[in-house]
């Protein structure tokens, strides 16, 4: 240990006798080297430019969020003030159904003025009564079982059981003057439950084979939004057209144009 000692104070003499530096030094800097400030600057000049065009960007994207949101408030908005007129509209087709039932069942009820009987007319006519009487009652049947079917869906809301009540009834009375509106309420009741492909057979149905009926530009335009839904936009939109062309200055030709307007 002394030995060592010694040592390092000879060499420590040494390098103080020979004026060896016993610190290393800095290496020297040159801050006046215009180029490495020009580039700095270029440097600095890009970061700032770039920084500046993100948070435009980022305000542009901002902005574009706010009218998204904005956009699809209002057809949200747009879609409920539909689906109210929608609901209205069917509540006023169930009451024109009912009264329609009324007075129909009110006009078979009313008394018919039977002409006076002549003892002299063979008994052998009047065999012609019991024709008449099983055609009445086959209609009371036809309509009760129309009653039956619909009240399902008016009083106990069971679409359930409505939906074979209404299939059944158009199978078993093909020419009854109720068959369009069974297959109106069918496509409704699919309709409601998003039932796309159902919903348009039996609007479709009523369409084709009952243009006649009052329930048909309700049954078109209902099947352009089913097209709408399924992404079939030109199909959507030929529906649609179809209702404002062939049924203006009516509740559906306004509510068609309105999703027209949407598409």
């Amino acid at each position: 240990m002394k030995k060592y000692r010694g040592l390092c104070a000879m060499v420590g003499a040494l390098m103080f006798v020979n004026g060896f530096p016993v610190q290393a030094q800095a290496p020297v800097v040159d801050l006046n080297n215009q180029e490495l400030v020009q580039k700095l600057a270029n440097l600095e000049r890009v970061v700032n430019s770039r920084t500046r065009s993100q948070q435009r960007v980022q305000e542009q994207i901002n902005e574009l969020q706010d009218e998204l949101s904005q956009i699809r408030g209002k057809i949200e908005e747009q879609n409920f003030q539909i689906e109210k007129i929608l609901q209205r509209q069917r509540e006023l087709l169930l009451a024109f159904d009912g009264q329609a039932q009324a007075l129909t069942k009110t006009a078979d009820d009313m008394p018919v003025e039977e002409p006076a009987t002549n003892s002299s007319v063979p008994v052998a006519q009047a065999s012609s009564e019991p024709e008449s009487i099983v055609s009445s009652v086959d209609e009371e049947g036809e309509e009760g079982a129309y009653r039956a079917a619909v009240s399902l869906i008016l009083q106990q809301r069971d679409t359930a059981a409505a939906i074979p009540a209404l299939e059944a009834f158009a199978k078993e009375y093909p020419n009854s003057r109720f068959k369009p509106n069974a297959h109106y309420w069918l496509g409704q009741i699919f309709y409601n439950e998003k039932g796309w492909q159902k919903a348009k057979l039996h609007f479709g149905t009523l369409i084709g084979m009952y243009p006649e009926s009052n329930k048909v530009p309700d049954a078109t335009m209902k099947l352009g939004i089913i097209e709408k839904n399924l992404g079939n936009l030109s199909q959507a939109r030929s529906y649609l057209n179809q209702v404002i062309q062939s049924f203006p200055d009516t509740t559906f030709a306004k509510m068609s144009q309105e999703q027209l307007n949407l598409l």
